[in-house]
């Protein structure tokens, strides 16, 4: 296939969280000496602009992003390099007036936060910390009341069992002050190793939408919404795609189409490894080489060539990269 320059930027600071979500384990991770400085990831931003479009948008996300020291200076550097969509992706805890002011003046198009129910007590539960439902509502106020140079607010949503019965409400919420929401379906605990069937274990069953019959109303409502011109971010394929990986979350949800990932998706992760897809490892580290020589590698086309075959419902397939 015809190999695209990336489209889309993932740069992921670092790999903690203040939060301790039940689908995330990421806030077991510690910190390391290696970790990409941001002087490292500013040298990567210049190497990007000789490679891209600055057209291209940039996601600054985590882990928990605001963790990362001048996380904020990252984000002029690449507003000032002419990205013009450099956006954020954070769950909100960190968030003070003082911070939602800088953020808002960063030059940031979009902050994104994570928010799975209207519901403190379901909230919380989720996210593992008593008042994270409260401080990311709060985060939403501060940048209602000072929007300083952001276009847009969003919210990140996790469809899964124990905040179902919340879904629409968080929809008409979000609609009523003009943000825009995006759904992912729960997968896979993130930093766990598994089996296949994960959503039946024990530990982790509570998780998964069992009342299938309610699942399939709540989405077919979001369809609804959509079609009905609600600003949610997922096409309406996607959503009806949902329905079949909740069905069996081990069935191929695209059958007649070949996975597109590793054509135009690019994230980098806080060493600086560069991967095309998260199945299969990196196709190098932009600390040693140049992101263009990186992307069209023999390393990159080989990592293609199994994507070709692959027939694993990753979460990056059903849910951050999908296409109709």
């Amino acid at each position: 296939m015809d190999i695209r320059k990336p489209v889309f930027c993932s740069i992921e600071v670092l790999y903690s969280c203040i939060l301790k979500c039940k689908m995330c384990h990421m806030w077991k991770n510690t910190r390391t000496a290696e970790e990409m400085s941001i002087a490292d990831w500013k040298k990567f931003i210049v190497e990007l602009k000789e490679f891209i479009d600055t057209a291209t948008p940039i996601n600054i996300t985590g882990g928990e992003p605001l963790l990362k020291e001048d996380v904020l200076d990252l984000v002029r550097f690449g507003v000032k390099s002419g990205f013009g969509s450099v956006s954020m992706t954070t769950n909100g805890f960190l968030i003070d007036t003082s911070i939602a002011s800088a953020m808002a003046d960063s030059g940031l198009s979009m902050v994104s936060m994570s928010l799975d129910s209207l519901d403190q007590g379901v909230h919380d539960n989720i996210r593992g910390l008593k008042g994270a439902c409260k401080k990311v509502m709060e985060a939403f106020e501060y940048f209602r009341n000072y929007p300083g140079n952001l276009k847009k607010l969003g919210v990140q949503t996790i469809i899964m069992g124990p905040n179902l019965g919340g879904i629409l409400d968080l929809v008409k919420w979000a609609h009523n002050r003009n943000i825009s929401i995006y759904f992912m379906a729960i997968a896979q605990p993130l930093c766990l190793s598994l089996p296949g069937n994960w959503h039946l274990e024990s530990e982790y069953s509570f998780l998964w939408p069992n009342e299938k019959t309610r699942l399939f109303e709540v989405i077919d409502t979001l369809v609804k919404f959509k079609e009905d011109g609600v600003d949610i971010g997922n096409s309406v394929a996607q959503l009806k795609a949902f329905k079949t990986y909740f069905t069996d979350p081990n069935d191929f949800v695209k059958k007649h189409r070949q996975c597109r990932m590793g054509d135009g998706m690019l994230k980098v992760d806080p060493w600086g490894n560069v991967s095309l897809c998260a199945e299969k490892g990196a196709i190098g580290n932009v600390r040693v080489e140049k992101i263009g020589d990186l992307w069209f590698s023999k390393k990159a086309a080989d990592i293609r060539e199994s994507i070709k075959t692959c027939k694993t419902n990753c979460p990056q397939l059903v849910n951050c990269f999908f296409e109709d």
